[in-house]
């Protein structure tokens, strides 16, 4: 079969077994190549009506593309979206030159260093009670709302709030995509909330 301008594709290990209709992951999944502090952050900023990286699929807009993602002894697939989902892509500029996976972002050190620097040595010398409260910041999977707390909570993050909350650029660099719009990037990172699940065709 034909590629088209709108196809996606997903690659998974070769031993998985694909049911008739992948189900809507209700779990959150902690990032395997963004650091968690990064990804609390991008959450932070998310805006309601993007999907959610917690409880997102991946794919991509080349089937081999898909394959190299996923690694060796995997199988790629067509993806067929079903009623209600939220999708989007990470696109190419002058300073993301690959967007094939998110943890080339420029965020991902950007962001980091930023947070450490604005600390300073002081809170990086503390004792850990003195660390804990800001050192959530580094615990998988937060909640945006959490994540605003703690910049609340702590007065040396409350004085830098709006600074770090300005430099997270990742999500002007992601569009959304609609039902029967074609994908706009030959290589960038997709991720979708199919909340009504999605079918995975044989190629």
């Amino acid at each position: 079969m034909f590629e088209n301008d709108n196809d996606i594709f997903r690659a998974v290990s070769a031993n998985t077994e694909i049911k008739q209709i992948q189900l809507y992951r209700h779990t959150m999944r902690t990032p395997e190549n963004v650091p968690y502090v990064v990804d609390n952050l991008w959450e932070w900023k998310r805006p309601d009506h993007y999907p959610n990286r917690r409880y997102s699929a991946f794919a991509s807009p080349k089937k081999e593309q898909a394959l190299s993602s996923a690694g060796e002894n995997s199988i790629a697939y067509r993806v067929s979206l079903l009623g209600e989902y939220k999708l989007c892509q990470l696109k190419g500029n002058k300073d993301l030159a690959n967007n094939k996976d998110s943890k080339y972002h420029p965020d991902c050190n950007k962001l980091r260093r930023l947070l450490l620097t604005k600390l300073d040595q002081p809170w990086i010398d503390n004792d850990l009670d003195e660390k804990s409260d800001i050192g959530r910041l580094w615990i998988p999977c937060l909640k945006k709302e959490e994540v605003d707390t703690l910049f609340e909570k702590a007065d040396v993050l409350r004085k830098i709030r709006q600074e770090i909350f300005d430099s997270i650029t990742y999500w002007e660099d992601v569009v959304l995509i609609g039902q029967e719009d074609p994908i706009p990037d030959k290589t960038g990172e997709i991720f979708f909330e199919a909340f009504d699940g999605y079918c995975l065709s044989p190629i």
